[in-house]
């Protein structure tokens, strides 16, 4: 009986680092297939309002903070960034990456932290608060736009072979901008990030190609941070 333990164990020990790189590998193409669900959505928002995308929302002092559904609930409540989508992709996994899932301190993941999911058509009837986020930024346009973050309003004629959307956020265990249950957490436990691009298509990009430039933590990037992991994205790696 011992014999046949030792070699259980022994088997468990060799088979459980590859069922566990098989699952984030798995994570890594669901993510990027919700990328490009997103990427749909926001193509025909873009065909139906003039080349226009959804209108950007975010940035100031935490300029990676484009992750935000809505701006206001009450009196009104106000679609920025990808909740503009809501009525085109009414379905909640639409908006949030698997490997986030199951983290229970994640403040990006569907109903995480701070981050109960309030839709307007009742996937949360009754629920007034207003801060609501997606696992998916928009990417950080402050240098581009010469703005301090805000509203802002872009067009996807402008975005040529250009990063739109991503997982990455550029921290990782960060708590702050009205979050204070949970925390903003890197995706697919620092590995990389999935980056999705104007024509609808989904990159990985590994995190030592965004570390190579600085690291990834709990200290809050600078707008040009930012604007210069963006580059790293557009030049898909």
């Amino acid at each position: 009986m011992l014999v046949v333990i030792s070699i259980i164990t022994l088997l468990l020990a060799l088979l459980m680092p590859n069922l566990g790189k098989a699952r984030e590998n798995a994570q890594r193409v669901q993510c990027a297939s919700t990328l490009r669900q997103i990427g749909i959505g926001v193509t025909t928002y873009s065909d139906e309002s003039k080349g226009a995308l959804p209108t950007h929302f975010g940035g100031g002092a935490h300029p990676f903070t484009t992750y935000w559904i809505n701006r206001h609930a009450q009196p009104k409540l106000t679609r920025v960034n990808l909740g503009l989508l809501i009525g085109y992709m009414p379905v909640w996994e639409a908006y949030y990456d698997v490997s986030l899932a199951g983290i229970p301190e994640s403040a990006l993941s569907y109903n995480g932290p701070d981050n109960p999911w309030n839709d307007s058509k009742g996937f949360n009837p009754g629920a007034s608060d207003n801060r609501l986020r997606s696992s998916y930024p928009a990417r950080s346009r402050e240098i581009e736009t010469g703005t301090g973050g805000g509203v802002t309003h872009w067009k996807l004629a402008q975005y040529h072979n250009k990063v739109l959307y991503s997982c990455f956020v550029g921290v990782d265990q960060w708590n702050g901008g009205g979050i204070i249950n949970g925390k903003v957490l890197a995706a697919h436990n620092r590995s990389g990030n999935n980056a999705l691009f104007c024509d609808t298509s989904a990159f990985w990009v590994p995190m030592k190609a965004f570390e190579a430039y600085r690291s990834v933590n709990s200290t809050t990037p600078s707008a040009v941070d930012m604007h210069n992991w963006n580059k790293i994205m557009d030049a898909r790696p």
